[in-house]
C-alpha cells in the first residue's frame, strides 16, 4: 500500500535527522566541559527534536508491527481471531486518533496564531514549527492505522493476499 511507503520514507528521514540532534548534544558537551562555555540552545533544541522524532516514528513503528501488544494471548489465537482482534484495536485507535488529530490541529493553529516562542531559555526559539509536527504525526499514524485496518479486514474475510502484507 502507498501508506507503507510514506511511513517508511518518514521513518528513514527522521532516523537520519537524529544526527542533527546528536551533533547538538556533542557540541553542548564539548562547549560545556572542554571550553567552559555552555550553550543556551543545545539542550532545548535536542529536547524539541527528540519529541518530534518520537511522535513521527509512530507510523513507521506500526507499519513494521513494532508496537507493544500482549503476545501471550494474541499468539495463541488462530489467524482469523487475531484479525478480529486487530480490527477492534484499529477501529478504536482510529476513533481516538481522529479526536486527537482535531485537538492537535487546534494546538498547532493556536501556536501559529500567537507566533509562540519558548520561555524555557534565553534562546527563545519559535515553538509553532515544532508544534506543527504533532498533527502531522497523528495524521500519518491515522493513515497507517487505516492501512492496517484494511489488511486486518481482508484477513478476517479470508483474503490474506501477500501483495497487501507489510514488507520489512
Amino acid at each position: 500500500m502507498a501508506q507503507d511507503g510514506l511511513s517508511d520514507l518518514v521513518g528513514r528521514a527522521i532516523s537520519w535527522l537524529t544526527l542533527v540532534m546528536i551533533g547538538a548534544l556533542v557540541w553542548e558537551i564539548g562547549a560545556r566541559y572542554f571550553l567552559n562555555a555552555p550553550t543556551v540552545w543545545a539542550h532545548e533544541l535536542s529536547t524539541m527534536l527528540y519529541g518530534g522524532f518520537c511522535i513521527l516514528a509512530g507510523s513507521y513503528t506500526l507499519r513494521h508491527q513494532g508496537h507493544v501488544r500482549s503476545e501471550v494471548v494474541y499468539g495463541l489465537l488462530p489467524p482469523r481471531a487475531r484479525a478480529a482482534c486487530d480490527v477492534v484495536v484499529y477501529v478504536l485507535a482510529l476513533m481516538v486518533l481522529v479526536v486527537f488529530l482535531d485537538m492537535a490541529i487546534d494546538f498547532a493553529a493556536t501556536s501559529w496564531a500567537a507566533r509562540e516562542y519558548s520561555a524555557r531559555s534565553i534562546w527563545q526559539p519559535p515553538l509553532y514549527p515544532f508544534k506543527t509536527v504533532l498533527p502531522v504525526a497523528v495524521g500519518l499514524l491515522a493513515l497507517q492505522v487505516v492501512a492496517e485496518l484494511l489488511r486486518a479486514l481482508l484477513r478476517l474475510a479470508g483474503r490474506d493476499d501477500e501483495r497487501l502484507a507489510p514488507r520489512n
